[in-house]
């Protein structure tokens, strides 16, 4: 399960998409009278005025995607849709990895699409004081896009907030159904087998026990003393038995990023900032104690992860510590999937079984801790956001088919399906229920030049992802249900701007201070804190919780 509002952010998924309904006026563009009759009177004349505007297509500047190609205009995809919702799209490129800095330069210069995707939902207020933006009205959503809106209000209720302001709708929330599992949990259970321990460790005087006993009792039987309980990539979890974890990911924060330590959470209704929580205290005078033990990795400091892909753990790999974590389940995935030859699991489990081809990593859960807290953080269930513009909202019939086209892909599983994969036949098929991907070496270019994640605007239904990627989500639904940590969105606040890196080095400082030496937790943390406040802590979580409060309309 997870707990909502507890994970926050100025800060942080793998997005899928989203597609279309039904049909524009007229006679679908068949229009067989312009110039082949004669009117009789001005009232045929004026009907036929009509019938000539109604099978006009709507024209939209589509900046809806996630631009790593050009999408081509005349592939089937991109015909498909225009056919079924009498339009014309005329696509926007800008390149991916410059997007702010070339979206900015053509939004300066007065330029503007239809439709708009928006990378960082702190560009919102920016968005609406320069004008690109307008207002979506809730009853105009739920009429077009009902099915889409009631997803949200039952799955994804928070992301409302994201995309407001002084209580205004702004842009459509688009879903990360992967956020919605909090980042895993996996021991050795060659090692347990080895200390003695048959069932994983759930509380946190179990996570003790399998710690002290990994770190003396030889559980890789080479005779010599050289394994530890855990690293870095751990200490979330176990600062999250005592509350919303001070620091979510300790390498990121010691190497300045300030989005991992000056966080946000909900408590009483206000939004606070994590690290200085008093539960934390607690948290870290038990590691400092384990640490003493030799229960953590003295090089948890420069992290377990020392080169390559971010989730690598080369202490887990080279069987220098027990436990390990950060990651999601797909990366540890241990059951095969016998639709895929040769699959050999996650890639992170692979990498693993390649180190150590006896070892055995299988899923824990988060530690509990000893009033019952307990989760690991969470990525964030948000993908980019859609909007409007104010340039299209001055013909209501753009908005209308930008959620008909949303709704679309809520209720037609292969229309969904041909708007994130391609043509049916080509790039896909189905055998029996079950879904085969053709093309699926395709780059993330070349599926945009098909037209493939192009049209559905974002949007990621999670019932059908979960249809067409059926083993992933089962296996995710067996082992990644545990509990975590999940973000509050904060808007974009100027003190986080100029106070942040300072917070998140006094943070770093102290969290590590008060685990490596004999300081006294409780007295250096009440002096950590004071310091932090007094240097823009108390300036930030005001302006954080006034921000959050008028976005919502509070």
């Amino acid at each position: 399960m997870t707990k909502a509002g507890k994970l926050t952010g100025v800060s942080l998924a793998v997005a899928l998409s989203m597609g279309l309904v039904a049909g524009c006026g007229g006679n679908g563009g068949n229009n067989e009278a312009g110039g082949q009759q004669t009117p009789t009177s001005s009232g045929t004349a004026s009907q036929q005025a009509q019938q000539t505007e109604q099978a006009k297509p709507i024209s939209l500047e589509w900046l809806g995607y996630d631009s790593y190609g050009q999408p081509n205009p005349n592939s089937s995809v991109i015909k498909m849709v225009e056919e079924k919702f009498n339009a014309k799209f005329d696509f926007w490129y800008v390149d991916s990895q410059k997007w702010e800095d070339n979206l900015n330069v053509r939004l300066a210069s007065g330029e503007m699409p239809d439709v708009l995707k928006i990378t960082n939902r702190q560009n919102i207020p920016k968005y609406i004081s320069q004008g690109i933006i307008s207002p979506i009205p809730m009853e105009t959503l739920e009429k077009f896009a009902p099915t889409y809106v009631k997803f949200l209000n039952e799955n994804y209720p928070e992301l409302w907030d994201g995309v407001m302001y002084e209580g205004q709708i702004y842009a459509i929330p688009m879903t990360n159904l992967n956020g919605t599992y909090p980042t895993v949990v996996i021991w050795r259970k060659d090692w347990l087998d080895n200390v003695g321990i048959s069932k994983i460790p759930e509380t946190i005087a179990e996570y003790e026990e399998a710690f002290t006993k990994f770190r003396n009792e030889d559980p890789d039987k080479d005779g010599k003393k050289d394994t530890y309980g855990l690293s870095d990539f751990a200490l979330p979890n176990i600062l999250g038995a005592y509350g919303y974890p001070g620091i979510s990911d300790f390498k990121g924060a010691s190497k300045g990023d300030a989005s991992k330590s000056v966080q946000f959470t909900m408590k009483d209704g206000n939004v606070v900032l994590t690290s200085i929580q008093p539960e934390m205290k607690e948290a870290l005078t038990l590691l400092q104690k384990w640490y003493k033990a030799g229960l953590i990795d003295p090089e948890f400091l420069t992290s377990e992860n020392t080169t390559g892909y971010w989730a690598d753990s080369q202490a887990f790999y080279n069987s220098k510590i027990g436990i390990t974590g950060m990651s999601m389940f797909y990366h540890w995935r241990n059951e095969l999937n016998p639709d895929i030859p040769d699959d050999a699991g996650g890639g992170q489990y692979k990498a693993f079984k390649e180190s150590v081809p006896d070892g055995e990593a299988v899923f824990g859960v988060p530690a509990v801790g000893p009033n019952g807290a307990s989760g690991t953080p969470m990525w964030d269930t948000a993908s980019h956001p859609i909007a409007i513009t104010s340039k299209a909202m001055e013909n209501p019939e753009k908005l209308e088919l930008l959620l008909k086209m949303i709704e679309a892909a809520c209720t037609d599983y292969e229309y969904y399906l041909t708007l994130t994969n391609g043509e049916k036949g080509v790039d896909w098929t189905l055998d029996g229920d079950k879904f085969v991907n053709l093309t699926a070496t395709d780059t993330l270019a070349e599926a945009n030049v098909k037209g493939k994640n192009v049209l559905n605007a974002k949007v990621s239904y999670d019932p059908f992802i979960k249809q067409r990627d059926k083993f992933d989500y089962e296996f995710a639904d067996k082992y990644g249900k545990i509990s975590g940590y999940s973000a509050v969105f904060v808007p974009t606040l100027e003190e986080f701007s100029k106070y942040s890196n300072t917070l998140n080095k006094l943070t770093v400082d102290a969290y590590f201070k008060i685990i490596t030496s004999d300081v006294d937790p409780s007295a250096y943390f009440d002096e950590y804190v004071a310091n932090f406040r007094a240097n823009g802590g108390d300036e930030l979580e005001k302006a954080a919780d006034k921000a959050y409060k008028e976005m919502v309309g509070q």
